[in-house]
């Protein structure tokens, strides 16, 4: 049986910030208004031309290691399905920038917003084996450079980023559990084609409606427990008509369910580590709370999880 700990929560955002409702003046044929009324996205960070995946990375790893020893990372692993080349893999890239040690492991995982989950139960598996005690995870990605100048549907919504942080492996007599899903069929709902992201919002939303519910009791069930023993909800930062949604299907406490997506907009793969790294600022979480992580989209994907936080 192995658990973890997640620490030095970090996260670097694109340098360019976008002010949603300026896109009125460039695009006033998109009716802003409408669109900030449906997402409640205020704000978005875009990459400039000179950042991609690996140097957003590298510069909230840097932040992640700035009071950690880095010799005793022994495994590096990024989520991201934007990287800027196909080939090598970014993990590998972030070893050698960070100057890391080389008897480590590394490798990408290909997964988007249901991605930092996916992560932590491949790390709690590598736990489990004892292959490894500390890892740096990394997600992140730019839909931004993927976008076309007249896509209203994901201009609005994505923004560039990178999360970091550090997990380590807890000797305990209780195992994290996870729950997944995957629908595959609903793979032309978000896509990448010719180079530009395309995204069918109304068929996400079904999927996340119809099926986060059953993977929300599922994770319950999982580890003996009810909603009222969960002390945080923290979902995939999709938008406001997602969350809203969830929040009333599922009959939550509003106090309980994180909400950043108006101030950063949707970061993909980082909205969950990004929504921890800001609930352990603002001092609204404590040792021993539970919280309930649940990531979905792209695949289409979803997992879930419930961590003690330690």
């Amino acid at each position: 049986m192995s658990y973890f700990s997640i620490s030095n929560l970090a996260n670097q955002l694109g340098s360019n910030k976008l002010v949603v409702s300026n896109l009125d003046k460039s695009h006033p044929h998109w009716n802003v208004n409408d669109v900030l009324r449906k997402t409640g996205i205020k704000k978005l960070y875009l990459s400039k031309e000179n950042e991609d995946v690996l140097s957003l990375s590298v510069r909230s790893c840097k932040k992640t290691l700035k009071n950690f020893n880095k010799k005793k990372i022994d495994g590096v692993i990024v989520v991201t399905q934007t990287a800027k080349k196909k080939l090598p893999s970014v993990s590998c890239m972030i070893q050698d920038q960070l100057n890391l040690k080389k008897n480590i492991v590394a490798f990408d995982i290909a997964l988007g917003c249901s991605g930092f989950v996916y992560g932590l139960s491949v790390i709690n598996s590598l736990f489990s084996s004892n292959t490894v005690k500390t890892v740096l995870l990394v997600c992140a990605d730019t839909y931004n450079k993927f976008l076309d100048n007249q896509n209203r549907t994901c201009k609005t919504v994505f923004s560039d980023a990178a999360s970091s942080c550090i997990v380590q492996k807890i000797n305990s007599k209780n195992n994290v559990k996870f729950s997944f899903l995957t629908d595959g069929s609903g793979a032309a709902d978000l896509i990448e084609n010719n180079k530009n992201i395309e995204m069918k919002g109304s068929n996400i939303f079904h999927f996340t409606t119809k099926n986060i519910p059953i993977l929300f009791n599922d994770i319950l069930k999982k580890n003996n427990l009810g909603k009222k023993n969960i002390d945080h909800f923290v979902f995939h930062q999709a938008s406001k008509l997602v969350i809203d949604k969830l929040t009333e299907i599922l009959e939550l406490d509003k106090n309980k369910v994180f909400r950043n997506y108006d101030k950063i907009g949707n970061t993909v793969s980082s909205s969950i580590p990004i929504a921890l790294e800001n609930l352990k600022k603002n001092k609204k979480i404590k040792k021993n709370q539970k919280i309930m992580l649940v990531g979905f989209g792209v695949g289409l994907s979803a997992a879930a999880s419930i961590i003690n936080w330690s």
